[in-house]
């Protein structure tokens, strides 16, 4: 039996990830299909480089909205791309995580989310939502 749970328990499977390549719109798509908040963002061999979250890509729209009155769609696919926008480097954890591990990290750090890391490629997410 185990003594404590860990991230494997709780973390989301399937995550859906994104390339630094991808415009601001395909980013908006994957939040607004896949009801999700956090996007890993990999490199070419399927590795983490960074996470954004739905506040970064709302940040974005209300300064646009806010220097410009307006924006447009493909002026943002244009300007902003996934590596414009990520947090590069987020801290991660692995499944075998124990849980107050994970849990003491979401309270220290100012994000939400903690993508989670087996053999250099993402296998799920967690989030202060998931406790």
């Amino acid at each position: 039996m185990k003594s404590e749970f860990t991230v494997s328990d709780f973390m989301s499977q399937n995550v859906v990830v994104a390339g630094y390549h991808n415009k601001f719109s395909e980013a908006l798509k994957f939040f607004s299909i896949h009801g999700m908040r956090h996007l890993p963002i990999v490199n070419e061999q399927e590795e983490l480089v960074g996470i954004v979250s739905l506040k970064d890509l709302i940040r974005v729209i209300y300064t646009e909205t806010q220097n410009n009155g307006s924006f447009l769609m493909d002026e943002l696919n244009t300007k902003y791309h996934m590596g414009d926008l990520m947090t590069k480097n987020p801290i991660t954890v692995n499944p075998e995580t124990k849980i107050s591990d994970a849990l003491q990290l979401l309270q220290e750090v100012p994000f939400q989310a903690l993508p989670v890391i087996l053999n250099k490629k993402v296998v799920g997410i967690i989030t202060n939502q998931d406790f």
